[in-house]
Parts: structure tokens; C-alpha cells; sequence
């Protein structure tokens, strides 16, 4: 976790150790090759059987020692002792196995957390309560489990000034989506939420759809087993019992947690929330179906329990969420999706020379020519770079404002990727309205009460900026399915608003780390997030006339742009000139 200190002050970093739950080892074969031109579909030649004497006898040589020995992705075998270890003890168990002359290579299979902050006092009261009252936006009033007081929805709502100019503008681009839709047909869309699970809310109804669960330790994952195709998020609290009784399990770098997070409720409610129910808050993708025009869009791949997740619970959930096959798969589901959020995050620069980054490259290489998209959190210890895989090549890293359009106090700096408000958190206190959005009750396991259970909850962190990108990533591909993840990355980023808020604080430099300051592109990537522009934008390349929306601050309307009239407008000159220019910025 992060120690937020008062605004202005340097930002401590979590002191406490990096921590691994053994290795990924690659053998070699008769034609070695670099896992960064692997498939990872590979299997060993030798077979199973052949492979785990072999890993026995390199172990053996190199006085490495594990207990559990599981095939995975690249032709791998993961290993470990079944307790957890510090990453430095880790790493030097993979340096002297490196150098057996049967290993091709080896990789930390490092424990990595969730891009989330704990703040003091999480509210109860849900609703969008949109504020300005302006009727074209959804406002939901809640019910009789669902009292309509509370901070709002200000993240999901229009530009209001400099209030608000750190959100993405949602009620723009769904009032194009509106319009756009009147003369053409949304394309299905599914979305893979890497994270805790899923967690039933009623305001989630009909959005899931089958999932499966990669975390392997029974303990880790509280369900008395280990991947499995349920993806229940079962809790990840962690108690002083635990760690007094198993502190293999729970180790240094697992701090207390009286309560769980529902981390992945809070995003899937961002997303997917049903809208105009009258329950609870709104979501992001409303408009939006899955396959065979159903409701259901969301698939829950549970990566993480109790201390984070493993990087190889990362890497088989990001495959097996995207349909590609794998050394030890389960079954591959029916729809793969087009997009992978993913709230996680460890240290260390993404190239062929870190220890995880080539399996993540070559992880994200797979998926970007299967058209899958992968969008992480740039992480929350107000570093100068974004965590892993945030940083590494293809992938769409997010950041953090506050609510005025200010880098948040706790965010990491990145300068490739997009920023957007998720938050602002000093000294453990929410400065600003955060993002509300779905959770439960349950101080460690779910509480299923219809009348007590299920609630809104106020969140801050960078693990909230990646949905937003996400979703509408997601409406651009309901628009234009034929968007490469190259074309869906460049667009979200050049149709992002360059101008960042300055004047409050000082500007933000590259090369020290910050709390609150003024971003440049620099330092918060290449600029706030524009739903509107974008999603304009996405469906002016798949040959339908738009424009750049004239006026993204035009309040909670969505600006002033009268999207049916210049729809009805298309000609094939316009669209060609439209094409020579970039789009407004305001």
C-alpha cells in the first residue's frame, strides 16, 4: 500500500519486501528459442513425464528446492515450495538455475498488487445524482436498498468547468452512441476483468458472463482449491491468524486487511452497471451487448486472492481470457474477448533483459495479433514510471487525476498513455468525490443480505483509471470492430485533450517524484481522456461522416454538438477532409 502524505509532500513508496511464489522454468529444447519468440501454445517435446525428471535433476544440480510443479504458458513448468519467498531469495534461485546448461530460461513468478487505495470512511449512499439537471443524462434515484444521497457519479458525468475537467465526458459520447445507433448496428463486445472475481450484485444482473479462476494456492484463493471455473471472488482479507499460522502463505509483503476489497465488483460496477433501473449507480457500457446481442459482456478471470497475484495467474488468464491456447489450458471460452482490463501491477522495466518482462511481452505480442487489447493501471506509488505491464510495449497504460484534472497525489508518472480522474487520496482521506461505484457490505466473506449486502463505495487509485479507457475502448470496438489494437490505442491517445489544468500546483518533473502537480505530456501521458472524441472518431474510420466534437465542455449534455444533424450531413468529401485534421481541443 501507499503512504499518502499531505498534498505537496513527497510520496513514500510501501517499504515492505517484494515477494514471489517460486519460478516459471523454461527447459531447453533441441532447437532453443527466446521466450520472446515462443507461441504459447508450445509444449515440450519430451513430454510431461520427461520434463519433470529433468526439472528435478536442474533443481537438484542447482540446490533449488520445490514441493508442487505445474505445466503452463511458452512450453513452462511452474515450481515453488507452495509458500511464498522474498523476491530477492527468489531471484537467486533463478540466477543459479539459469546457469544449469539444461535451462533455457527463468522467470520470478513475482506476487504483484492491486492498483487500489484503502481510504478512512466508505460511504453507503449510491445513485449517479447527475447535479446539473440536465435530463439527457442517466440519473438513477435509487431504491428502497438504495437511497438516492450520496457524493454522485462525477467521474461517469459531463465536463462542468474545472469541477470536473479531469473525466473522460461519458454523456457525450453515449449521446453519439444514441444517435449513431438510430442508422447503424452496435457490434457485440466482451471485456475480460482480470481481478478478484466475480462477486454477485443486483445491480449486475445479466452483465457476466462464464469465467474461470487461474489462483493456485487453495489458501490464497479461500476456496479450498486451486484453478477452477469458478471465478467467485471469495474475499481477500487477511488476518493476524493467517499470518501467524501460515506465514510461508502470508508473508512480509502481505499486510493486514480487516476487510475485503471487492476489487473486482468496484470495476465490473464501473463498466457494466445497469443503468436506468433505478438501483444504485450507472455503468459505463449501458448501451452496449455481448455475443448474440445478449446483455451479458463481462468475463470475470479471477487472477488474484488474498496478497495480490502471481505473474503466472496473470499470463494463463490473459491467454486463456483472449482464446489462445496454452500448455495445461482449460477449456478456452466460447467468446474471447476483445479487451483485457487489468488493475495490477509489479516493479521493473518491461524489456527482454527484466525478469517477467519477456513473458510479458511476448504475452502481449500473442494477443495483439489475436486483436486483443490490454489496458493496465499505471500504479499508485507516485513513482516517475508506471508499473509492469503498464510500461511494456502495446499495452495502454492509464494514470490517475483528480477531479480538476491534476495528477493524483499517489499516481504514477507515465508519457505514453492517457490520463483520467480516478480519485485523489491525502493522508488517507479522499479530497474529492472519488469513483463511486458497486461493492458489498462483507467485512471478509460476501454478505447476501438484499437489504444490508449490496452498496455503493467510494474508490481512489490508479486501478480505476484503466476501466474508464476500457470502456471506452469497448464503445469504439461497438462502433468499428475492425479497429486493430494499434488503430484503438492511437486513437484514444490523439483524440485525448493535450491541455492539462495548470495554476493550482506546480508542474509536474519527469525525473522526481510528486504528489499533486500540474501534468504535462510528459509526465501523464498524452492527455485526459475523451470518451466523445473518440468513440467520434472510431466511427469516422469505419467510412461514417462525424466530427470532432465542437465543444467537449458543454456540461452534462455532452457538449453542444447536435450529433444526429451531422450524421445526416455525411458526404464522402466531408468525411475525406475531416480525415486531414486532428480534432478540436478545448
Amino acid at each position: 500500500m501507499l503512504a499518502v502524505n499531505p498534498a505537496g509532500a513527497e510520496q513514500v513508496p510501501d517499504s515492505s519486501p517484494r515477494m514471489a511464489l517460486g519460478l516459471i522454468v523454461k527447459l531447453k529444447e533441441a532447437k532453443p528459442a527466446s521466450v520472446v519468440r515462443l507461441k504459447a501454445s508450445s509444449v515440450p517435446s519430451d513430454g510431461f513425464f520427461k520434463q519433470r525428471q529433468r526439472i528435478a535433476d536442474a533443481a537438484r544440480r542447482k540446490r533449488v528446492s520445490y514441493l508442487v510443479q505445474r505445466p503452463t504458458a511458452f512450453g513452462a513448468q511452474v515450481i515453488h515450495t507452495g509458500s511464498a519467498v522474498s523476491w530477492a531469495e527468489a531471484n537467486a534461485q533463478a540466477q543459479r538455475l539459469r546457469a544449469d546448461p539444461d535451462v533455457e530460461w527463468v522467470v520470478v513468478n513475482e506476487i504483484v498488487k492491486r492498483q487500489a487505495l484503502g481510504t478512512s470512511s466508505p460511504p453507503t449512499d449510491p445513485g449517479y445524482l447527475h447535479g446539473d439537471g440536465s435530463s439527457s443524462i442517466p440519473s438513477l434515484n435509487g431504491g428502497a436498498a438504495a437511497p438516492s444521497s450520496g457524493p454522485g457519479q462525477a467521474w461517469l458525468q459531463g465536463l462542468q468547468g474545472a469541477a470536473n475537467a479531469g473525466a473522460a465526458n461519458f454523456p457525450a459520447a453515449w449521446d453519439f452512441i444514441d444517435s449513431w445507433s438510430a442508422t447503424h448496428t452496435l457490434s457485440p463486445v466482451v471485456v475480460a476483468v482480470l481481478d478478484t472475481g466475480r462477486l454477485y450484485h443486483p445491480d449486475m444482473d445479466g452483465r457476466w458472463l462464464p469465467g474461470y479462476d487461474f489462483v493456485t494456492e487453495p489458501l490464497v484463493a479461500g476456496d479450498s482449491n486451486g484453478i477452477d471455473p469458478d471465478p467467485s471472488d471469495m474475499g481477500d482479507w487477511v488476518s493476524s491468524a493467517d499470518k501467524s499460522t501460515r506465514p510461508d502463505i502470508f508473508d512480509a509483503d502481505c499486510d493486514l486487511q480487516a476487510r475485503s476489497s471487492w476489487h473486482g465488483l468496484a470495476i465490473a460496477g464501473m463498466l457494466a452497471a445497469n443503468t436506468n433501473n433505478g438501483l444504485y449507480g450507472a455503468g459505463m457500457l449501458e448501451q452496449l451487448t455481448g455475443p448474440n446481442n445478449g446483455r451479458a459482456l463481462l468475463m470475470p478471470v479471477r487472477v488474484a486472492g488474498k496478497c495480490g497475484a502471481e505473474v503466472s495467474s496473470i499470463i494463463e488468464g490473459m491467454l486463456w481470457a483472449s482464446g489462445v491456447p496454452y500448455q495445461g489450458a482449460p477449456a478456452l471460452p466460447a467468446h474471447p474477448a476483445r479487451i483485457i482490463n487489468l488493475s495490477f501491477g509489479g516493479d521493473g522495466a518491461c524489456d527482454s533483459t527484466s525478469n517477467a518482462g519477456p513473458i510479458y511481452l511476448q504475452t502481449i505480442a500473442t494477443l495483439r495479433s489475436s486483436g486483443v487489447l490490454v489496458v493496465a493501471s499505471a500504479g499508485n506509488g507516485a513513482e516517475i514510471r508506471a508499473s509492469m505491464p503498464a510500461n511494456c510495449p502495446g499495452v495502454l497504460a492509464v494514470t490517475s487525476l483528480n477531479q480538476q484534472g491534476y495528477k493524483a497525489a499517489y499516481a504514477n508518472m507515465l508519457s505514453d498513455g492517457v490520463a483520467v480522474a480516478s480519485g485523489d487520496v491525502v493522508s488517507q482521506q479522499l479530497t474529492d468525490d472519488g469513483v463511486y461505484t458497486l461493492s458489498n457490505t462483507g467485512l471478509t466473506s460476501p454478505d447476501p443480505s438484499p437489504t444490508s449486502g449490496y452498496t455503493m463505495i467510494q474508490e481512489a487509485g490508479t486501478s480505476f483509471a484503466a476501466p474508464q479507457a476500457v470502456g471506452v475502448a469497448a464503445m469504439m470496438l461497438a462502433v468499428n470492430p475492425s479497429l486493430s489494437v494499434q488503430q484503438l490505442i492511437d486513437l484514444i491517445k490523439s483524440t485525448s485533450r493535450h491541455v492539462f489544468p495548470s495554476g493550482s500546483y506546480g508542474t509536474c518533473n519527469a525525473s522526481v517524484s510528486q504528489a499533486n502537480c500540474a501534468c504535462t505530456t510528459a509526465t501523464c501521458g498524452s492527455g485526459i481522456l475523451d470518451a466523445p472524441q473518440a468513440v467520434a472518431w472510431a466511427a469516422s474510420t469505419a467510412g461514417n461522416m462525424v466530427a470532432a466534437v465542437a465543444n467537449s465542455g458543454g456540461g452534462g449534455g455532452g457538449g453542444s454538438i447536435n450529433w444526429p444533424e451531422l450524421l445526416g450531413l455525411a458526404s464522402l468529401t466531408a468525411l475525406a477532409a475531416l480525415k486531414l485534421r486532428r480534432p478540436a481541443r478545448h
